[in-house]
Formats: structure tokens, C-alpha cells, sequence
């Protein structure tokens, strides 16, 4: 246990200390002019000497009270520092979510404005992240990922949406495909992550598919992007592009078919109640329905 005096004599001597008057400092704190006074004599008491000289004007500090007003001053500006700090902490409660580049650039951010003016509270940190072991180290709250992930007692996967995909591209091509035997090869977009995805589509339409030409991508953001620019076709989930092709940005000349892949939330199971991270799935899913 920590040897030191009273809390509140050490904040009657600061303000004693700080007015030079006993008085003033009664004011100031709400006590009456006994009342500090008898703190100070038990400060004084505590350390066995005198930190005060009194005067007919007052009083004045000793050299040992000079010391210990400067100690206290550091002390509890410290201390009001630290508090604020975890006052503030407590009111913004943090919510880390983990999402491949393209569906937090492409759906996520979009639209997370509508859950910070819900949930003002709530302050949301995204990582470019898919790997489950983030979920389970605590590095992230939520994982969304475009695949089921065989999940154990400790997590608890929501279904999102199912995916519907296609070929997208810019407008301005002079002659737009009327199958899939009509996109060169050489115009296929290729993401990294999804690098089977023409195979995926072609299967869902009943086509052979060659995918081995065109350009490959880090992401399937910048194959849209390159989609875009009118480098080629990038097959994509209509979620992702949807905002694209109602401005007008990108077509989908064959449309969009259903494909055996859905988007996925993962959280661990012990935070499946937590408030904050209960709200962020609810609006997920509320976004999702109103997505389809």
C-alpha cells in the first residue's frame, strides 16, 4: 500500500498554494474556511513539518512547500490527462472489421455512413484482411469473406448474400458480345483472388470457358477499374458493380447468373452478444437484404 497523505489534503494545499489564501481556496472549493484549514493541518501532521509560513497578509510557501506544490501540479495534471483519455475511450467504442480490398472499397464504405449516423458511438477500423486466424487472435471482431469457412463452437458464421456474376465492361465498345464465345481472350480481366472465376461463370451458363489469356490483377478492384478504363471484361458479383452500371460506368452484356458462392460474416462466439458488434451485424444484414 502506497505511503502518501489524503487525496484531498494534497488538493487543498494546491489550491491554498495556488491563492496564497486560505479563503480564496475555500471559495474555490467549495468549503468553508475551517474546513481547509483543518486539511492542511493534517497534511501538515502527515509529514511531520510545515508547508505554509502564516502571515498577517496570508500565508506563503516553505521550501519544502514549493517542492511538493510543484510535484502536485505534475501529479494531477497526469492523472486528469490519463482520465480524460479513458473517459474518451469509453465513449468511442471501437469495432474492427476485416474485408478483402474490393467488397470494403466496392460495398462496404459506400454505405457506412448510414451506420455512423445510427451508431455515432461506435468507431469502425477496416483491415484488408480474409485469414480467419485474425478473427480468432482478436486482431478483428468481424471477417467477411466471399466463401463458407468450416466454423468450430468458437465462431459463428451469418450468411450475407449469395452471389450472382458476370462479364462487365465499358460502354463504349463498338460491338457488345451476345454469348461468352463472343469476348476475346485476350480481353479477359483476371483478379488474383478470384482467378477461377471465368471457369465459375462459364459453368453456371454452360460454356467452355477459356481463361488463360488477357491480364491479370492484384485485386478484382482493379480489374474492375480496368473494366472500366476499357482494357476488357472482368467478371464481377452484380453487388459490386451496381453503382457502376446505373451511372453508366460499366454494362453487363450477357447479364448475371447465380454461381454455388455467397458472402459470409464470421465473429467469434463470444462476441456474438456485444453490443456494438450485435448492431454492425444487424446492419450488415439489413444492408444485404436491401441489396438483393
Amino acid at each position: 500500500m502506497r505511503k502518501l497523505p489524503v487525496l484531498r489534503t494534497l488538493k487543498s494545499f494546491e489550491a491554498v498554494a495556488g491563492f496564497s489564501s486560505f479563503t480564496h481556496a475555500a471559495a474555490t472549493l467549495g468549503l468553508t474556511h475551517g474546513a481547509i484549514s483543518h486539511q492542511i493541518r493534517a497534511l501538515e501532521d502527515w509529514l511531520g513539518k510545515a508547508v505554509f509560513e502564516r502571515h498577517s497578509g496570508g500565508v506563503r510557501l516553505t521550501e519544502d512547500g514549493e517542492r511538493l506544490r510543484t510535484v502536485c501540479a505534475q501529479a494531477f495534471s497526469l492523472l486528469e490527462e490519463e482520465c480524460s483519455r479513458i473517459r474518451r475511450q469509453r465513449k468511442e467504442r471501437s469495432i474492427t472489421v476485416g474485408s478483402s480490398a474490393t467488397f470494403l472499397a466496392q460495398w462496404i464504405l459506400p454505405r457506412i455512413e448510414a451506420f455512423s449516423e445510427k451508431h455515432p458511438d461506435s468507431v469502425l477500423n477496416f483491415q484488408t484482411c480474409t485469414d480467419v486466424a485474425a478473427l480468432r487472435s482478436g486482431r478483428v471482431d468481424a471477417l467477411i469473406v466471399g466463401e463458407l469457412v468450416p466454423s468450430p463452437d468458437d465462431l459463428v458464421g451469418i450468411h450475407l448474400m449469395g452471389d450472382v456474376i458476370g462479364p462487365v465492361c465499358a460502354p463504349g465498345k463498338p460491338s457488345l458480345p451476345q454469348n461468352a464465345k463472343d469476348i476475346p481472350t485476350s480481353m479477359m480481366l483476371h483478379a488474383e483472388s478470384r482467378l477461377g472465376a471465368w471457369t465459375e461463370w462459364g459453368t453456371a451458363v454452360g460454356i467452355n470457358v477459356g481463361s488463360r489469356g488477357g491480364r491479370r490483377f492484384e485485386t478484382l478492384s482493379l480489374a474492375i477499374q480496368a473494366a472500366r478504363g476499357g482494357l476488357g471484361f472482368a467478371i464481377s458479383p452484380e453487388i459490386l458493380v451496381r453503382d457502376d452500371l446505373g451511372a453508366g460506368r460499366l454494362v453487363a452484356p450477357l447479364g448475371f447468373v447465380a454461381v454455388e458462392r455467397a458472402t459470409w460474416v464470421y465473429i467469434a462466439q463470444t462476441q456474438a452478444m456485444a453490443g456494438d458488434v450485435a448492431a454492425f451485424l444487424q446492419w450488415l444484414r439489413e444492408e444485404a437484404a436491401n441489396t438483393k
